[in-house]
């Protein structure tokens, strides 16, 4: 059985991933973890305010217990299994540690996008957390919407990293019921070889299209404009998730991801499934 694993801050964002993730659980019928990190930050969430003795106690087992409750009310795969973890350290090293050991085939995470990080490690560390992650994360925000019939968006351009993401994101589909649209990236420069994308868009689709159970469509779209544009295109198409790569260099002076990606992973208003590509 699939295991989906949820890190918690207690942040809106974060309780709001946890009710995400119980969502593709139930679809994927998909075991569902959820874990803590303390930091030493005592943290008082939402869902505290409204009660007096979770107040009171401030103790992040009690907020997991909470949690934990209101996921079990709705939680309905059969012969499923929910739990959380409490771990101590850093918060990315402990977070993908977790991944590793429960052999996690997806992480589910809130991000509070480009209004800046709030005062939580979620905000602060997401980035590092979705480069360095084992297996593909899906990024969410709060007031986005899973559903049943989703429309994964997966751009191709002359980039390797943006084929190499392929069979997660084809593992992903398939397992969610997601139909997969192939989007070959142009940009308007007489240096930019659209012929070449326009292979490689077609190469992706006849893999895709191997699957008999996954509905794939391939279209060429401009992305002169970059995200902004990007996320109008995907919306105009009814698009309910982007896939994108993030390269993780060895290079400890690089950057972990392309300006492109750290753009599109503030500003989106859709879920992104982010998948880490190492050198």
């Amino acid at each position: 059985m699939k295991r989906i694993l949820v890190p918690v801050d207690f942040s809106e964002d974060s309780i709001f991933a946890v009710d995400m993730g119980l969502d593709i659980a139930n679809l994927i019928k998909a075991k569902l973890r959820m874990m803590h990190v303390r930091t030493g930050l005592k943290y008082h969430p939402q869902f505290a305010k409204n009660n007096p003795d979770l107040a009171l106690k401030d103790m992040d087992v009690d907020f997991m217990n909470y949690l934990m409750k209101r996921v079990r009310d709705n939680y309905v795969v059969e012969n499923g299994q929910i739990d959380f973890k409490i771990r101590e350290g850093n918060v990315v090293r402990e977070i993908t540690n977790q991944a590793h050991y429960d052999d996690s085939d997806l992480i589910v995470i809130g991000t509070h996008g480009v209004s800046g990080f709030e005062d939580r490690w979620l905000g602060s560390n997401a980035y590092r957390l979705v480069a360095n992650a084992p297996c593909p994360v899906l990024a969410v925000r709060k007031e986005m919407v899973f559903k049943e019939n989703q429309k994964i968006l997966l751009p191709i351009d002359t980039e390797k990293v943006s084929r190499r993401i392929v069979p997660q994101v084809a593992q992903f589909a398939r397992l969610s019921n997601a139909s997969v649209l192939v989007a070959g990236v142009n940009k308007k420069s007489k240096w930019f070889m659209s012929g070449r994308v326009n292979t490689y868009m077609h190469q992706v689709e006849k893999y895709l299209k191997k699957d008999p159970f996954l509905n794939v469509e391939a279209i060429q779209v401009d992305g002169s404009e970059g995200p902004k544009e990007m996320l109008e295109y995907a919306h105009a198409k009814d698009v309910t998730i982007i896939a994108l790569p993030v390269r993780k260099t060895m290079n400890p002076f690089d950057s972990i991801f392309h300006p492109f990606a750290n753009e599109l992973l503030n500003l989106s208003d859709l879920p992104l499934l982010v998948v880490p590509e190492r050198e």
